[in-house]
């Protein structure tokens, strides 16, 4: 087994080291990037590029090692392999004084040590280069490097997958590369994992499956027959995984080659004046504006429905303040996405002549020299620190900014939160001055600043009582009470009106889809100095998800198991927003291919407890699981029975409809030997 082991180093070490020279070449990319981010800052650009300040959250880093590790790996695979698929060193192979499988493990051992010595070495030297004082002006932190792992390890799936490619002997344009498309699944699942765990579960999962078809794939030279039992069952669970890539291909093919239809939705629009009309979008239709008794709305120039068009220009900038009581920095956290996003560490949140500034979620902001690029220390609501204090006060969360009307999270505040307090942030003199505070009964639930024009206009502050609106030097402009309020009404919207002193404040209640019995939202017109004028409820509107026929038919094609998946990995949330209709369409989909199966179990003779195996497993994976099914079976071809002329199968020595033998040969005279008399005469 070592001699074996040597040989697959010595044969293939050229291509990891191919592998390693090319890896170095896109990492030093990638951090030539971001030096020249830091040459522009240093020169006074401004950016707010938060991927490329972190070269290890970068995008182009993350995309660009899982690319390399995923070709890497599968070619890896692949190779191993097939230089020795002619038959004469094929046999030379298996007949070694070893069994199969420690064969196979000298091939795994050699084939993973040089995968982590082509992909790794550069990786780990990426890391420390990114950790090292001096190099990079952005926080670091060793979970930083999770994303990058991630893709990293998702290689190991892919040299399995390759290797399982080289071994089927199954047709190229048909099931032969299922195995990569299985990988390819893996990728995209870790890729969308909230969590790092959730991610190394996946590739567990996958590499154990893709590793074990290979290994029964090797045992029985690529054929589904004569495989161990686990061998066969993790081969139909790759060839499930691929086929789920091939469904998705078709669905989004037709999609793209065929008209799509629209959702459908419906929501309320406040105009300058004060007026609320409703805004409904049917699926495939033009948008509808009408008043709120279902009137069309008239332009009075023309006597005409109004256009989106000319009602936009009615429409009132409206902004949105999210309210979240119960541990807001954990929540506004998880809202921008998993561990793979840069917003998950820090953000890179303003910049001055000479420093970086970046929240953190520790609560404080770090301060990195653009020249030095070295940490100098955190800004907090007592003020600057060199380093990160342990016992120093720290801001609860950090808070967008809106312009012309839309919310820009890339934008930063001007003001900063605690529990009880806002802050103005002073980051050329290193310094913080409180804005607005509350008392302990009345904490803060959230905050917004409002541009207006090119300056800061207002900003707006939700406690657990009450709602203000106030100008930059901390007067206020009104303030009313939050009733209706959390948790029924996390949401609250501010629409300017005309003319500059007047508003609108609309509560909208948490969304309920599909549900009749909603909470009204709450409409509240203000003034600045007098406060609520006059308010009014009107029913919510529920958002009507109509599937389009594309859709439809994904629903159809997904098997019933990969909703518990996507709830598993998303959370239950996940699973309640989706339409009953996606679900019994999967499960209708099952229902015909479990049909499917049984037919064809039926005409190729299975017992009754594979018929009843096969049925419950296509059940669960749907027209995966029947592709997977076709794919795997080595299906025998059918001739007549020469005694009951059915169509029998070939692989049998005996009818399975009479019991009959396969007819002699006819003679042509060349035979060898004397004619069995008895098989002759039928006896």
């Amino acid at each position: 087994m070592n001699t074996l082991i040597r040989k697959e180093l010595r044969e293939h070490f050229k291509l990891a080291l191919l592998g390693c020279a090319l890896f170095v070449f896109i990492l030093v990319q990638n951090y030539r990037e971001c030096n020249a981010l830091y040459a522009g800052l240093a020169l006074g650009a401004d950016s707010w590029n938060n991927a490329n300040a972190q070269p290890l959250l970068s995008g182009s880093t993350t995309s660009a090692t899982g690319l390399f590790c995923a070709i890497f790996g599968a070619v890896l695979g692949w190779l191993q392999i097939h230089n020795e698929r002619h038959r004469d060193l094929w046999a030379f192979l298996i007949h070694r004084p070893l069994s199969r499988t420690k064969i196979f493990a000298a091939k795994m051992i050699a084939g993973l040590g040089l995968y982590a010595l082509g992909a790794g070495l550069p990786l780990l030297g990426f890391i420390v280069m990114t950790w090292m004082p001096g190099h990079i002006a952005a926080p670091f932190e060793w979970t930083m490097t999770l994303p990058v792992l991630s893709f990293y390890l998702s290689g190991f799936v892919f040299y399995f997958a390759g290797m399982l490619t080289s071994l089927r002997q199954a047709r190229w344009y048909a099931s032969r590369g299922l195995g990569l498309g299985a990988a390819l699944i893996i990728s995209i699942a870790l890729s969308s994992a909230p969590e790092f765990w959730r991610a190394l579960c996946f590739i567990l999962v996958g590499g154990a499956i893709l590793g074990t078809a290979a290994w029964g794939s090797f045992a029985s030279n690529g054929y589904y027959a004569g495989q161990p039992t686990s061998g066969r069952r993790a081969l139909v669970g790759s060839l499930v995984l691929g086929s789920l890539v091939v469904v998705g291909l078709a669905v989004a093919l037709l999609e793209s080659v065929l008209p799509r239809e629209a959702y459908t939705w419906s929501r309320y629009q406040i105009t300058t004046d004060g007026g609320i009309y409703k805004m409904t979008q049917p699926a495939g239709k033009p948008l509808e504006i009408t008043e709120l008794n279902g009137a069309p709305l008239l332009d009075p120039k023309t006597g005409r429905p109004m256009t989106p068009t000319d009602f936009n220009r009615l429409a009132a900038r409206v902004i949105s303040v999210g309210v979240q009581f119960s541990d807001p920095a954990k929540a506004l956290r998880q809202s921008y996405g998993g561990y793979q996003q840069t917003f998950h560490y820090f953000s890179l949140w303003r910049q001055t002549p000479d420093t970086l500034w970046y929240w953190t979620w520790n609560g404080r902001l770090l301060g990195y020299d653009i020249a030095s690029r070295r940490f100098i220390g955190s800004l907090g609501p007592d003020g600057f620190a060199p380093g990160i204090p342990g016992g120093a006060a720290h801001f609860s969360q950090p808070e967008g900014v809106t312009y012309s009307g839309y919310y820009n999270s890339s934008y930063p505040a001007r003001t900063v939160l605690t529990d009880h307090a806002v802050y103005v942030l002073d980051l050329e003199h290193r310094a913080t001055q409180p804005f607005f505070t509350t008392t302990d009964n009345d904490p803060i639930g959230g905050a917004l600043d409002v541009e207006q024009g090119y300056g800061w206009g207002y900003t707006v502050v939700v406690t657990k009582n009450l709602i203000h609106l106030l100008t930059p030097d901390g007067k206020v402009v009104w303030q009313t009470p939050y009733s209706p309020g959390y948790p029924a009404y996390p949401d609250v919207e501010i629409s300017f009106l005309e003319p500059s002193n007047r508003f609108a404040l609309c509560l909208n209640p948490a969304r309920l889809p599909d549900k009749t019995n909603s909470p009204p939202c709450h409409f509240v017109w203000l003034a600045a100095g007098q406060g609520a004028l006059t308010n009014r409820d009107l029913p919510s509107l529920a958002r009507i998800w109509t599937l389009p026929w594309t859709e439809r038919l994904m629903g159809v094609a997904m098997p019933p198991a990969f909703w518990p998946a996507v709830g598993w990995l998303y959370g239950n949330w996940y699973l309640a927003t989706l339409l009953r209709q996606e679900r019994l369409l999967s499960l209708a989909g099952a229902v015909a291919c479990m049909g499917a199966g049984w037919w064809l179990g039926r005409r190729y003779h299975f017992t009754v407890a594979a018929q009843l195996k096969w049925a419950g497993f296509h059940l669960l994976t749907g027209l995966p699981g029947l592709l997977g099914f076709l794919c795997a079976q080595e299906w025998p071809a059918h001739e007549p029975c020469p005694k009951c002329k059915q169509a029998r199968l070939v692989d049998r020595e005996t009818c399975e409809y009479c019991g009959a033998g396969f007819a002699p040969p006819p003679r042509n005279g060349t035979e060898i030997f004397e004619p069995d008399l008895n098989q002759d005469t039928g006896r």
